[in-house]
């Protein structure tokens, strides 16, 4: 997996606590089209995978799918013994799906040819939550007036995460990511 750091504070995807290289895996045989991410190709909407290490979903890009994804977290956390992750960490897993559910449609083909591919990964202390998007735009911090019902995505993620950050995937798009420590809670 290639991912060039696109974002400096609070986190860099080259300098976070996880090493893309460590976590984000290129596999061995990878789709004609170069996909890289946590499986071998992305995941159609609905289908989903999870390993010792990995759990991946594809999804839609519909308000669905900020439930579906929640509930695939706390079904992965109990798995994983990471039950008292959960409220902080599906806090962040709805932001950030919604935030590629409204920022990251695709504007070329059919919207039934793309999904979102949710992952969560453990690795040593740590749990990350990533979002494969097709999207190439930053992700967007805005100061919001106190009576605007959105716009606090972005710093709820970094409220409640140990570090977050994002990056480019060479001609793929976008991964948003926010980790968590692990030891002290889990």
């Amino acid at each position: 997996m290639t991912a060039y750091p696109a974002h400096s504070g609070p986190g860099d995807l080259s300098a976070a606590p996880f090493a893309p290289r460590a976590l984000l895996r290129a596999d061995p045989a990878p789709a004609p089209w170069e996909w890289t991410g946590l499986s071998a190709a992305p995941l159609p909407v609905g289908d989903l995978f999870v390993h010792t290490a990995t759990a991946v979903q594809g999804l839609a890009f519909n308000a669905s799918s900020v439930k579906a994804a929640r509930d695939f977290t706390t079904r992965v956390l109990r798995e994983w013994g990471l039950e008292p992750l959960c409220s902080d960490t599906l806090l962040v897993v709805s932001e950030l799906v919604t935030n590629a559910c409204r920022h990251a449609v695709p504007r070329a083909g059919a919207l039934s040819d793309w999904s979102i591919q949710f992952g969560l990964v453990r690795h040593d202390s740590r749990l990350a939550c990533l979002v494969f998007d097709p999207s190439i735009e930053a992700p967007v911090r805005v100061d919001p007036d106190e009576r605007a019902e959105g716009g606090r995505g972005l710093a709820l993620i970094e409220a409640f995460s140990t570090d977050w950050g994002w990056g480019l995937l060479r001609g793929q798009g976008k991964v948003v990511w926010a980790s968590f420590e692990t030891a002290a809670r889990g």
